[in-house]
Formats: structure tokens, C-alpha cells, sequence
């Protein structure tokens, strides 16, 4: 297993849920900063992580909430992550620097969220990452071309998967964030957990080893 990676093994989906929360509670009081920046995934792995966030956190004004990757889709779209974000931190008081649909092009909309999060965030804090299958984070999937983006911070990326067009955040954007969670779970992720661990030939890997540290939660066996 690479050194740089700390893993947290949990006994279920519900206490890897709560140690990811504990870990970001603990990271926003101990930084003790007037303002806190949070990556957001997509999907159902981070949903239990996310209500324990809106309820723990003790001020939420002091958070700025930001979209990890995005299906290129109108937010009124059921596979949009902004959609689901909104849904948990809408009228909390926390700052949301949504993701627009402009229904131009992926690339043009990609470029105008690069623009948002610069001009809004100064330090990246926190991401939140699942993994999927393949070894993906983000919408940084194998053999597509935004894995070869070392200019923008957010790129758009042709995948035709769910929907033909993403948007995501990329290795220079996550690498520079201070720390970076992936929340492995469920029996459908052991074969990756342990491709991962032992050096794998992923997305997954290819983050972990440009950063110095990596934190892996996660409720399967290693």
C-alpha cells in the first residue's frame, strides 16, 4: 500500500459515513478559519455523510460548498449533483457556488465554473471523492481526455456514460486541495479498494500519487 495513504476502516456504510463527517468536523474546528471550502461528489455513497454534515457542523454561514464534478444536465435533471447538493444545503446558511447549465457547450460551462470557484475560494479545504468500479474519482474516468488536463482547474470530458458530456474538477484542482477523503463502500468496491491499495493502475492511484497524503474510509476488509 502507498505510504501516502491513511485508511479508516469502518464496520458499515452508517460508521464510515460518521468517521467522515467526525474527520471534516474536527478538520473546520481545529483550522478555525472565518471561512471553509468543501467539495461535493454526486451518486448515493455520500448522502448519509452529507445529512451528517447539515446537522453537525455549528455554522454552516462559515461553509462554502462546491460541485466536485458535474453530468452536463439541466439542475432540474434527476442525475444532476448540483440537484442533490442543493437538496441537503439549500437554506442552511452555507455559501453554494452552484454549478450553471448554460445549455451552450460542456467546455463553455466548464470554463465559467473555473472562473467561480477562483474567484471564491482561495484555499481548497476539503473534497469529498467516491470511486467508482473502474477506479474513476470525479468524472475523471480511464481513457478520457480530461486526465491529460494539467492547464484548468475544471475541465469538461466526453464520457457517454448516463450523459454524454461531464464536467469535473482535475488532477491540478484536486491535488492542491489540503485534504482529500475517498469514501470506498459497499461489497461492489472491494475488488478496486484492493486495486488501489496495492498500487493499481486507476484514476484513483494516479491522484494519490501526485498528493503527499490521501484518506480512505471505508467498510470493506483490506
Amino acid at each position: 500500500m502507498p505510504e501516502s495513504i491513511i485508511v479508516y476502516k469502518a464496520n458499515d456504510h452508517l460508521e464510515a459515513s460518521s468517521c467522515l463527517s467526525n474527520l471534516i468536523i474536527d478538520d473546520i474546528k481545529s483550522l478555525n478559519k472565518n471561512s471553509y471550502s468543501i467539495g461535493l461528489s454526486g451518486g448515493n455513497t455520500p448522502k448519509v455523510t452529507y445529512s451528517l454534515l447539515k446537522n453537525d457542523i455549528t455554522n454552516l454561514s462559515k461553509i462554502i460548498f462546491w460541485t466536485v464534478d458535474e453530468r452536463w444536465v439541466p439542475i432540474e435533471d434527476e442525475n444532476s449533483n448540483q440537484n442533490l447538493i442543493n437538496g441537503f444545503f439549500q437554506n442552511t446558511g452555507a455559501i453554494i457556488l452552484d454549478f450553471e447549465y448554460t445549455n451552450t457547450t460542456a467546455d463553455h460551462d466548464a470554463n465559467l465554473y473555473s472562473e467561480k470557484l477562483a474567484k471564491n475560494i482561495t484555499q481548497f479545504d476539503t473534497v469529498i471523492l467516491g470511486v467508482g468500479e473502474d477506479g474513476h474519482i470525479a468524472s475523471l474516468f480511464p481513457g478520457t481526455t480530461a486526465l491529460e488536463d494539467t492547464h484548468d482547474i475544471y475541465t469538461s470530458n466526453e464520457v457517454d456514460i448516463v450523459s454524454k458530456w461531464r464536467v469535473t474538477a482535475t488532477y491540478k484542482l484536486l491535488t492542491s486541495v489540503h485534504k482529500v477523503y475517498l469514501l470506498v463502500t459497499g461489497e461492489n468496491k472491494k475488488n478496486i479498494l484492493s486495486e488501489i491499495l496495492n498500487n493499481g493502475n486507476t484514476p484513483a492511484n494516479d491522484l494519490i500519487d501526485k498528493r503527499s497524503e490521501t484518506f480512505i474510509i471505508t467498510d470493506q476488509s483490506i
